[in-house]
């Protein structure tokens, strides 16, 4: 018999010789009495989860305490002992008075007896007697069973999930003591104690510890190193985060972010400099480093100009930062500026109005649409205008109707905050314009890796699919769209001249299998291009291409009986003659006769021109993959590719810690986080 059905036998029992004004009730007397209540309207039913449920008459002030039938006891008084840690009838009832009214002390231990040990269900176990402790009032419990006891082996790997969960999500070390946290393991191991914070805290640091030992195995595995470096300030600190970007064997690229930290000293470009250099030190990388990848404040870039001297290939700027200064310069037209002003004005009637958010509500529904709340834009953070304009636009009927309905909306506010139709039609048109740039920003700043060689064949296509002029657009547009050119040709570098060299953007793209035929550069560009790779394979050689063996001179007495007969029998290397010692090679005895004038065909030609034959990989194809498969075959290549491809497109990487820890900065919460 299970429990379930034990219980229920003992309290049929149990219920037979109860009197008949008993609070207690079966499910069918529980229903009278709800219809007698129903007739009499009296307020002492409520509904909970659509079930109507029998209450207790209650004063202002005091909580609502619910009547139950029988045949629900079972399931409230096994929540009841799970959530009191299996407690005694004593702590059970403490936990049930606050919300039933009428469950007994006769219930509960009808309940508890069942699981006693006691091999005679007609002689029940007699209850354990209170022992008074000193200065302490306590029921002893009965023990728990050593099937319940919680495994130290189970314990420790809660403790070390505990902890990486903690440090992966910043959450407080007082987390591990909390009452969430208690009620949640009381339900997956009622059985395991949680441990101090400083059990926490030297879990994390171990943790930490090992984190630590794989980003170097990572870092000293790579051949070269991108960092990435970006600065940010709160409450008065300033910070410096550097990340390290590689690509490893398994060509899969890795992000590590190897230093948060604040500066205490003045924020100079030297300062910054002197940090940088301390942590590529620290992490034995200092000779890795082929570029930084910062964003365009000029002090982070005369820091880098401060190490490695002026040389460009030293520095490559943030993309989506240098995409989004662009967007800014154009949208500071005048009549775009005002455009933007009304729409913030309207946007913020409507965050701050009650009751015009509620009608804008309304109107979605009556109107079919998906309820969202309007976007204010914000000028520090990137696309915002475009979701601001876009938002608006998506609800521009519901928007008009709630702004023409004069009892929401009074008509000195309705003047001030109206869109004409031909600014709704300019809002139409900048957010076609901008949005293709938003995409191009968001796939600058993926948290997949994005290599820098997306750059120039992404801004190339926007040029040609979204910004060409068309005849129906106005001067306001027009001034936007050669603004935008104009802007991203500049700071990008995308005409080429006769001062212009080939940069770290070209030379990954060539190595890109998806733009190795760079169709989106000059026809002229493109054989420059290939004409720096090669000198790059070339410098490159004595670790990719085939090693030249220095020839001996043969002695004359020694016979090359060996290497004519492979001359004559080809490869096949079976042949043996006994009573001779083993010879050099049939190719050794034309060296020989050449002399010094054998010279070693570089393999990096051959890769180099079946590169090229290779067909272009789509556009939507992950490159990493490719050569993954691909890399045996142009090992010179490849070498190249790894090392240029591991850089990002943009810094966002190390700019997404300030949206991570601006919290535990500014508001001083207990954090333990890792560096």
């Amino acid at each position: 018999m299970d429990k379930y059905t034990e219980f229920y036998e003992k309290l049929r029992i149990e219920r037979q010789s109860v009197k008949l004004n008993s609070v207690t009730m079966n499910k069918t007397k529980y229903d009278s009495l709800i219809e007698k209540v129903k007739q009499l309207k009296v307020k002492t039913k409520k509904q909970v989860n659509g079930i109507t449920k029998l209450i207790s008459p209650v004063s202002d002030g005091d909580s609502l305490k619910y009547f139950i039938y029988d045949e629900e006891l079972f399931e409230i008084l096994h929540h009841a002992h799970v959530t009191t840690g299996h407690g005694g009838r004593d702590r059970m009832m403490k936990n049930l008075r606050g919300i039933y009214q009428n469950i007994t002390y006769r219930d509960v231990q009808i309940y508890l007896n069942m699981f006693k040990d006691n091999s005679n269900p007609d002689n029940p176990q007699r209850p354990r007697k209170r022992r008074k402790l000193e200065n302490t009032r306590s029921v002893l419990t009965a023990p728990s069973t050593s099937d319940r006891i919680c495994p130290n082996e189970k314990k420790e790997l809660i403790n070390q999930a505990l902890a990486k969960l903690i440090a992966m999500n910043q959450l407080p070390l007082s987390f591990c003591s909390s009452i969430g946290f208690k009620n949640f393991m009381t339900v997956v191991e009622p059985n395991y104690k949680s441990c101090g914070e400083e059990i926490i805290k030297r879990k994390i640091i171990a943790l930490k510890t090992s984190v630590e030992q794989k980003v170097r195995e990572g870092l000293n595995a790579a051949k070269s190193v991108v960092c990435s470096i970006d600065c940010w300030s709160s409450s008065q600190q300033y910070f410096i985060t550097i990340t390290a970007h590689v690509v490893n064997n398994r060509w899969c690229a890795k992000s590590y972010t190897l230093a948060i930290r604040e500066m205490e000293e003045h924020h100079t470009a030297k300062n910054f400099a002197n940090e940088f250099e301390n942590t590529l030190t620290e992490w034995g990388i200092s000779q890795k480093v082929m570029t930084v990848v910062t964003d365009n404040t000029k002090t982070i870039v005369h820091a880098i100009s401060l190490i490695y001297g002026d040389a460009g290939i030293y520095n490559v700027t943030c993309a989506a930062h240098t995409l989004q200064l662009a967007i800014s310069s154009a949208l500071e037209e005048e009549n775009i500026q005002q455009l933007i002003q009304q729409c913030s004005k309207l946007v913020n009637h409507f965050n701050r109005s009650s009751s015009a958010k509620q009608a804008l509500e309304t109107k979605q529904e009556q109107l079919g649409m998906t309820k969202t709340n309007l976007l204010q834009c914000c000028t520090k953070r990137w696309n915002t205008i475009f979701l601001m304009l876009d938002r608006l636009y998506v609800n521009r009927c519901a928007i008009s109707n709630v702004i023409a309905d004069w009892v929401v909306t009074n008509a000195s506010i309705a003047q001030k905050l109206i869109i004409t139709e031909s600014q709704w039609a300019r809002i139409e048109s900048l957010v076609y314009n901008l949005k293709p740039l938003h995409v191009a920003t968001t796939l600058f700043c993926r948290e997949s890796h994005s290599p820098v060689s997306m750059i120039r064949p992404l801004l190339q296509k926007v040029f040609e699919k979204h910004f060409k002029l068309q005849h129906e657009d106005d001067e306001v547009i027009i001034y936007f769209k050669q603004t935008i050119i104009s802007e991203l040709k500049h700071r990008f570098d995308l005409e080429w001249n006769t001062t212009n060299t080939v940069s770290l953007r070209h030379i990954a793209c060539f190595l890109d299998p998806r733009y190795k035929d760079l169709e989106h550069e000059p026809i002229h560009v493109r054989e420059t291009i290939r004409s720096e790779v090669k000198y790059l394979l070339q410098s490159n050689l004595p670790h990719t291409a085939v090693q030249q063996t220095v020839v001996q001179p043969i002695p004359p007495h020694k016979s090359s009986l060996k290497s004519g007969l492979e001359f004559l029998y080809g490869d096949d290397l079976s042949v043996q003659f006994h009573g001779y010692p083993s010879e050099p090679q049939q190719r050794l005895d034309l060296e020989f006769l050449y002399g010094n004038e054998v010279k070693e065909t570089p393999d990096f030609t051959i890769q180099f021109q079946n590169y090229l034959a290779e067909p272009q990989l789509r556009f939507d194809l992950d490159p990493f993959e490719w050569w993954k498969t691909n890399a045996t075959k142009y090992p010179a290549i490849a070498e190249l590719a790894m090392k240029y491809l591991a850089i990002p497109a943009s810094a966002v990487s190390s700019e997404r810690w300030y949206s991570t820890t601006v919290g535990i900065i500014e508001f001083g919460t207990k954090y333990f986080v890792l560096p």
